[in-house]
């Protein structure tokens, strides 16, 4: 029997998206996929969510596990994103036998081996191995086929594909606080980033609206990975770093410094940074920091203890005023100091007496 008869034959059951929803009303939903929140949060969230279902999400990505088992076989309705990996064939072949509704939604051609033919080589090995070779299950194990445009509706009409209509969740579209953090080290700065890691982890898991910026290679890029919402940019040239960090754009700068010879020669340039970006500066207690940073009026000291620095962030992301003030002090130093003002003999008022440079009145605060 081919692949065409077998999907006719298997998928003659009559089933309906709404009678699925309405089947599944006030209960437990399992939802199996592998990172496909996007497909979730645009078609299936809302709709479930409405109905009162309680959504639990599995990864495919790991083969199932008895507590995993245990979800599904509680659950009133399994639905399977995108990927069918081959591990996971024989718990849903009991699933089925038990008669758990089984749901397969599919946001992408998966199915036709001729279209990934297109592709980049990696993505199309990754379709195949993750659900194209096995594209033959999908009208043996599920009684409803989802998909979410119309031509996949028309293509795979003979599986009795059903197109969910665009549904995107509220949260999707509703105003989130954003409190922007950066470190502006290079990869020189290994120790910096190692030392880091365990506190960017610590926050992103204690503080949900806490975003980081880090620049690196790949190896940064796969240091910091795991930790959520925390951007790699790649490393650029002084004009485009510029750009990248202006005015606005960081909150709080991150400016740890470890102890190390090469460290020692350091200038307090990270300073100018902060006050470029409107930011507040946190700082390690040591030079050229110490005794440079005003601390509490333009910044802040900190020992390298990751409770310290924890303590700090979560302080300031609990008072926007102390924020601002300790920025706009930091701003109008910084102005002071392009100025020439404030340097040891200021030099800059020397200058301007002797008539070498105009004297002015200090720049408006947000002066980019």
């Amino acid at each position: 029997m081919d692949w065409m008869t077998l999907a006719k034959t298997a998928c003659s059951v009559a089933y309906t998206w709404p009678g699925v929803l309405r089947s599944a009303a006030g209960s437990k939903v399992a939802v199996v996929h592998q990172g496909a929140g996007s497909s979730i949060d645009h078609f299936l969230r809302a709709p479930l969510e409405l109905q009162g279902s309680t959504i639990v999400e599995l990864d495919s990505a790991r083969p199932p596990h008895p507590n995993s088992e245990n979800v599904l076989t509680t659950a009133a309705l399994v639905v399977v994103v995108r990927y069918l990996p081959r591990s996971w064939l024989g718990c849903l072949r009991r699933l089925r036998s038990r008669g758990t509704p089984l749901v397969f939604l599919m946001d992408d051609d998966l199915l036709d081996p001729a279209v990934l033919k297109g592709l980049p080589r990696p993505y199309r090995r990754r379709l195949q191995e993750r659900i194209t070779n096995r594209r033959r299950w999908v009208p043996r194990l599920f009684d409803l086929v989802l998909v979410t445009s119309q031509p996949l509706a028309l293509k795979y009409a003979h599986l009795g594909a059903l197109q969910l209509p665009l549904w995107p969740h509220p949260s999707l579209l509703a105003p989130q606080p954003r409190v922007q953090l950066a470190y502006c080290g290079t990869s020189v700065h290994i120790e910096e980033f190692l030392w880091l890691r365990p506190l960017l982890e610590e926050l992103q898991q204690r503080q949900p609206h806490t975003h980081v910026d880090l620049f690196g290679d790949l190896a940064i890029n796969r240091l910091f990975r795991p930790i959520p919402r925390v951007r790699i940019l790649h490393p650029m040239d002084w004009g485009r770093y510029l750009a990248a960090t202006g005015y606005g754009r960081i909150d709080l700068l991150l400016s740890p410094l470890l102890p190390s010879a090469f460290n020692s020669c350091r200038a307090a340039v990270k300073f100018i940074d902060a006050a470029r970006c409107g930011a507040v500066g946190l700082y390690s207690d040591r030079a050229p920091y110490q005794g440079f940073i005003r601390p509490g009026v333009d910044g802040l000291l900190l020992a390298d203890d990751h409770a310290s620095w924890i303590a700090a962030i979560e302080g300031l992301l609990a008072d926007p005023s102390a924020r601002q003030r300790l920025a706009t002090t930091a701003q109008a130093r910084a102005w002071a100091l392009s100025r020439g003002e404030g340097q040891l003999g200021d030099p800059g008022r020397q200058l301007a007496e002797d008539g070498l440079v105009p004297q002015t009145g200090s720049p408006t605060l947000d002066t980019p």
